[in-house]
């Protein structure tokens, strides 16, 4: 069955799936995941943000059905009686907001592909089509979308093509639950795109690594504007009880394969940066693992990278940062 579009969906697709284009978003933002509910308004302080506020409820830890992708939420309205007491708890009525989901909810892939059609039925004929040969997931059950980036040296124009895609029964449940308590959702992003539209800018190639216990998200951005155009995205999850020799295997080798494609594709040889965000806990093992992977030591991501105009200490970085990032994005 084809996916129903929201009004969110049908204008500026991709740009408000993933979060870029031309106009600032609203400077307030949600971010869900499996066990948390936040909430962050932010002030524009010349270039950097403040926060002025934050809000976070805890989720049962059954909120949302199980999946690849994530899942609906099991009861939509006991959802939204928690997104009421958030917005009720808020210091201005919110009408405008962003979202921020997990990686494994809003994946990213990015592929080669010839120009695509303009008309937007034709468009996402093609984008699901493309799709349907990349991934195991049924796509008629997901909303997709394309954006075609600055090709890669030596290719044509339109060939380097950034495919997103999550579960629609989710993002129209989710949409319908906001719009009942009269909050609007532009943009949605997954967290590692939300951060890097949020660091500072920089010439060359910027590496950004996203860590949790069960996951991490690698995302490459080109260009001088802030966050650089996304290139490369890479999401991995493992269970909680795979051994650290297991996952520092898994690393090594999607960090060798990641290096020799950019070197060859983009003649990267090292990087503007290379940035980490990870629980303090997993923080000084993935140090080591991008330094040996990318032969490069990163840097934990601070506050100054990510132009908030306060630090902010390590756990509320985690659950903020993405939410700040999102902030800084821009859409159509």
């Amino acid at each position: 069955m084809r996916s129903t579009k929201s009004p969110s969906w049908t204008s500026g697709a991709l740009l408000r799936l993933l979060g870029f284009g031309p106009l600032q978003v609203p400077a307030q933002v949600f971010g869900i995941d499996a066990r948390h509910l936040r909430f962050a308004r932010f002030a524009r302080d010349g270039a950097a943000l403040r926060v002025l506020e934050a809000h976070e409820v805890e989720l049962a830890a059954d909120a949302f059905q199980s999946g690849p992708l994530g899942g609906p939420l099991r009861s939509p309205d006991a959802f939204g009686e928690l997104l009421r007491a958030v917005l009720e708890r808020c210091s201005t009525p919110v009408r405008e907001a962003s979202l921020v989901l997990p990686d494994a909810w809003l994946r990213v892939l990015f592929t080669e592909s010839e120009a695509l059609p303009s008309g937007e039925e034709a468009r996402e004929e093609v984008l699901r089509w493309k799709l349907r040969r990349l991934v195991p997931y049924r796509v008629d059950e997901l909303r997709v979308a394309g954006l075609e980036t600055a090709p890669l040296p030596g290719q044509p124009e339109g060939s380097w093509l950034a495919l997103g895609f999550a579960v629609e029964a989710l993002l129209q449940q989710l949409e319908t639950v906001f719009a009942s308590r009269g909050v609007h959702l532009g943009a949605i992003s997954p967290r590692s795109l939300a951060l890097l539209a949020g660091l500072q800018p920089a010439e060359g190639l910027t590496a950004l690594v996203v860590v949790d216990a069960e996951s991490y998200a690698l995302v490459f951005g080109r260009g001088a504007a802030a966050g650089g155009e996304p290139v490369l995205h890479r999401y991995k999850a493992w269970s909680a009880a795979l051994p650290l020799a297991a996952r520092r295997a898994q690393v090594a080798r999607e960090l060798r394969l990641t290096r020799t494609f950019l070197a060859e594709r983009f003649g990267a040889r090292d990087f503007a940066s290379v940035l980490l965000l990870a629980p303090p806990d997993l923080a000084p093992a993935w140090r080591d693992w991008l330094e040996e992977g990318l032969a490069q030591p990163p840097r934990l991501l601070g506050g100054e990278a990510l132009r908030l105009a306060d630090p902010l200490a390590p756990e509320p970085l985690l659950a903020l940062g993405p939410l700040a990032g999102a902030a800084c994005q821009e859409v159509e």
